[in-house]
């Protein structure tokens, strides 16, 4: 039996929160691979930016579209132009996301409702737009990004774990009324992978402190998110449904 490719020739990728970080790395990845992509983010200077790195380095063909993921007509419209430049829209990667740290008793009801709208409500609302046209293609993949603190508590960061274990409930509620019509919706958690939104707290004695507790003995290195979103965006994962796995070097399998 031969190895299935992880080659994503002739698909289109829309990948949100991808001007920097995370969803950046995860577009090239995906270009790497084969795929045309569509970024998003609210910035469209830093998104025309990546657009244009990513198809400088892969000659694929890139789009860079303005979009508010808390907002239910600006997802209407960048889905719509996003089909109307490449006819369709064959994987969702759900990565924008942001954080306030802060302890609970001192975050305010305004930053909860942000954390929320956009880590968790723009999960949803994406994901319910970009279904209803891959569901008449009848094949799909939805990979949102979650974090390790969807299942561990991490300091300062309440409404920010309430809101990741919310898209992993959100994921596998997708996985299983998508299922039917080929689509397919998994979740990557990762660990402490150094961003412009974490750089700071990595080199306190907290950033410390986590990267003792982890096995690996590191962070993440972002290239090293590339090939789990790979892996359940191909053909080798068309039976892998509603998980969500942890990329974490260790860190949720440490003992005392």
């Amino acid at each position: 039996m031969q190895a299935t490719s992880f080659r994503l020739d002739g698909k289109v990728a829309l990948v949100t929160g991808a001007g920097r970080g995370i969803g950046k790395t995860l577009a090239l990845g995906l270009a790497q691979a084969g795929a045309d992509v569509i970024l998003t983010a609210r910035t469209q200077g830093e998104i025309e930016t990546a657009a244009r790195e990513i198809a400088e380095l892969t000659g694929r063909k890139t789009l860079a579209l303005t979009c508010d993921v808390s907002d239910p007509a600006s997802i209407t419209q960048t889905v719509e132009q996003a089909v109307a430049d490449f006819g369709h829209i064959d994987i969702l990667i759900n990565n924008a996301g942001i954080g306030v740290l802060k302890p609970t008793l001192e975050t305010t009801p305004e930053e909860w409702d942000q954390v929320m709208n956009i880590n968790l409500r723009g999960v949803f609302l994406m994901s319910q737009a970009v279904a209803r046209q891959m569901i008449d293609r009848k094949w799909g993949r939805i990979v949102n990004v979650a974090s390790v603190g969807s299942a561990l508590q991490i300091q300062g960061l309440a409404s920010y774990s309430a809101s990741k274990a919310g898209v992993v409930n959100v994921t596998t509620r997708f996985a299983t009324e998508l299922a039917p019509h080929g689509i397919t919706v998994n979740a990557i958690s990762p660990w402490f992978f150094k961003t412009d939104m974490n750089a700071a707290a990595l080199e306190s004695d907290f950033g410390h402190f986590a990267v003792a507790r982890t096995p690996i003995g590191r962070t993440g290195n972002l290239e090293e998110l590339v090939a789990p979103v790979l892996f359940f965006c191909s053909e080798g994962a068309s039976y892998v449904n509603g998980q969500n796995l942890f990329v974490d070097g260790g860190a949720m399998s440490y003992g005392i």
